[in-house]
């Protein structure tokens, strides 16, 4: 309240009033807001207007006056309305002044109020309050968009989706002239057209980042969902600015509503693992699966989403009478958070259609670590990027072939060193069928990538497969956890020789037997030919075994009557071949006395000492006559008689 003090100078009613404030407008929205929004319910009647005290004429019987002004932004003063104040005069502030409502309409305006003191001059006009009368609907009045359900959603909210999120964001379609503030009025119905009489559920406002980001959205809770039941369901609004200027209805968003509660308590998942008690390659090569125990409410309609890790794997259907579920992992899921060692977090939910909760999550140890450059093909256990072996024979000296003059000696095999190599990491060399290492290194401080190792393959393995023309020879890496092998290196192994021909007895006729009437008599000995060939040279040594035999097959050999014939060939030898007569009757011939056999062969040891050895071979003999007699150098029961066989 101010109270005019006694006048002193009548001159004081020609001074102006000092520090007036701007007046202000209480219908405002923000009395902080710049622009001074007013409500459009606020444009219904006149618009009331305060101003504070300023110095009044204390001169009695004098009259100031306060004019209201409400001019458009950027215009000279427009009074509006006025009020006088006679002096003497007690006021209680703040003091009123109201714009007609005639002259609200749209705009961008000004108010003011400019005090003459005793109605003398022009007056001080205050600072301006800037007042904005926004009669435009927000989306300039169109149509606003049906909104967007999230894609996760698949086109079903699923309890079990709001179990797990609580709400769902829709999205409300960019519209140009957003401004912070405006507000979504959002209706969820079972009504594909609703009626008017429709309330709103409620209503979600834009602010500043939501407009910086792009992305105007609407959350429907939950407990706003679930009343309606499952079905088709309706989502659809209606925009509001801060003014309160109302557009039409948008178009309507359908979504598949299915409350179908979901399982119950899932119990947690388990994973095998291999002896080592953690997932390694050789696990992951024999495949490793998730399995999940049976859970309440399951049926075929539902499907199991395995979190491993970083990775989610494919679902996998629910088999409500296949419990457990065995739910393979593929490799890039098992190496999506590298070899490690580390410990995966596990844990599944299951999707009808929407995802429920997760299930109790478990710590599986895996470790798939190698020594060495790892591979494209992984977890395949042969890696075609470690260097292949280089194998050598210690007198031929030729890349990946053994030759004759190796006999009896140790190979070299060599290699470069894997990438990265670590101390007590392994190496180990395979030969042939060989199931065990022939040799190994152990990676020694300071070894680095690239270092040429050399491995001793000993002659006593070499020696269990003397003719191989392709041999395979590979190694492995391990560093105690897991094992890389590289690609086999086939070895022409030549120590022995292939393809030699059999013996044959040239007298014994095509029945291929010696009895008492073949010619010469089989007590003048028996004749084995061994055909020329090719693999023969002049200096080869050929030794012929014979082995008298109770059988006329060759078998059940009988004492006494082995013998060994070497040879040392001539050039009329390797040309012609030629025959081995075994000339001593009474110890090798003439125990085989009823339908009983001789077996020969014969072994090639060349100068190069390469080896070989023929084919086996019999021929039939028989010194007893039909009549039962036995003939003999003493008893030649066929005297002159000639049999042609």
């Amino acid at each position: 309240m101010s109270t005019p003090t006694e006048p002193t100078d009548d001159s004081e009613s020609d001074n102006l009033p000092t520090a007036i404030d701007a007046p202000k407008v209480p219908a405002v929205l923000d009395q902080d807001d710049p622009a001074g929004l007013l409500p459009i319910s606020a444009l219904g009647r006149d618009l009331t207007v305060t101003f504070m005290e300023w110095e009044f004429t204390t001169a009695p019987n004098r009259t100031d006056v306060v004019e209201l002004g409400f001019s458009l932004l950027g215009t000279s003063f427009r009074k509006v309305n006025e009020r006088r104040y006679p002096t003497p005069i007690t006021v209680d502030f703040p003091q009123e002044l109201t714009v007609p409502k005639d002259l609200l309409s749209a705009g961008v305006y000004e108010v003011s109020v400019n005090i003459r003191l005793s109605g003398v001059g022009s007056g001080t006009e205050s600072p301006r309050k800037k007042i904005t009368i926004d009669l435009t609907q927000p989306n300039f009045g169109n149509q606003p968009e049906a909104v967007r359900f999230p894609d996760e959603l698949n086109g079903t909210i699923t309890e079990g989706y709001l179990s797990t999120h609580g709400q769902v964001i829709v999205e409300v379609v960019f519209y140009t002239d957003v401004d912070a503030g405006d507000r979504a009025v959002y209706y969820w119905t079972d009504q594909a057209i609703p009626p008017d009489s429709e309330k709103p559920i409620k209503e979600q406002a834009f602010s500043q980042q939501d407009i910086d980001n792009g992305f105007l959205h609407i959350t429907v809770y939950a407990d706003e969902i679930r009343p309606w039941g499952s079905g088709t369901r309706y989502l659809y609004f209606y925009l509001r600015d801060r003014a309160g200027n109302r557009g039409p209805r948008s178009k309507l968003a359908s979504i598949n509503v299915d409350l179908t509660p979901m399982p119950g308590a899932l119990p947690p998942p388990r994973v095998p693992l291999s002896a080592r008690g953690l997932i390694d390659r050789q696990h992951a090569r024999d495949g490793v699966y998730v399995e999940i125990d049976a859970y309440d409410l399951p049926n075929k309609d539902q499907s199991v989403v395995v979190t491993w890790g970083s990775a989610t794997l494919a679902d996998f259907p629910v088999d409500p009478n296949g419990f457990p579920l065995r739910i393979p992992v593929p490799w890039s899921a098992l190496h999506d958070q590298g070899d490690g060692p580390l410990r995966a977090q596990v844990n599944y939910r299951i999707r009808h259609p929407g995802l429920g909760p997760p299930s109790p999550t478990i710590s599986v140890p895996v470790n798939l670590t190698v020594a060495g450059q790892d591979h494209p093909a992984a977890p395949a256990l042969v890696n075609d990027r470690l260097a292949k072996l280089e194998v050598r024979g210690q007198i031929s000296d030729t890349p990946n072939k053994l030759l004759g003059i190796d006999k009896g000696l140790p190979a070299k095999a060599t290699l470069t060193l894997f990438d990265d190599p670590l101390p007590l990491e392994e190496i180990e060399v395979f030969w042939g069928p060989i199931i065990l290492a022939v040799d190994r290194y152990e990676v020694q401080f300071g070894d680095t990538g690239g270092k040429s190792l050399e491995f001793e393959i000993p002659w006593s393995a070499i020696e269990q497969d003397k003719l191989n023309p392709k041999l395979p020879v590979y190694y492995t890496t391990s560093n105690g956890v897991n094992l890389q092998k590289s690609q086999v290196t086939e070895v022409e192994v030549s120590i022995a020789l292939a393809g030699l021909e059999e013996p044959t007895f040239p007298h014994a006729g095509k029945f291929v037997t010696l009895h008492c009437c073949s010619v010469p008599r089989i007590w003048e000995g028996v004749t084995i030919h061994i055909p020329a060939q090719t693999v023969f040279s002049k200096d080869d040594e050929v030794t012929l075994h014979w082995q008298g035999c109770r059988n006329e097959n060759g078998t059940d050999p009988i004492d006494g009557t082995y013998a060994p014939f070497s040879r040392t060939l001539s050039d009329d030898d390797v040309r012609d071949g030629f025959d081995v007569v075994v000339t001593d009757y009474e110890k090798l011939i003439a125990p085989m006395v009823n339908n009983a056999s001789a077996l020969v062969y014969y072994e090639l040891f060349k100068q190069n000492g390469a080896e070989g050895k023929s084919p086996f071979n019999f021929v039939v003999i028989n010194r007893t006559m039909p009549s039962g007699e036995i003939c003999s150098p003493a008893n030649d029961l066929c005297e002159e008689i000639w049999i042609d066989e």
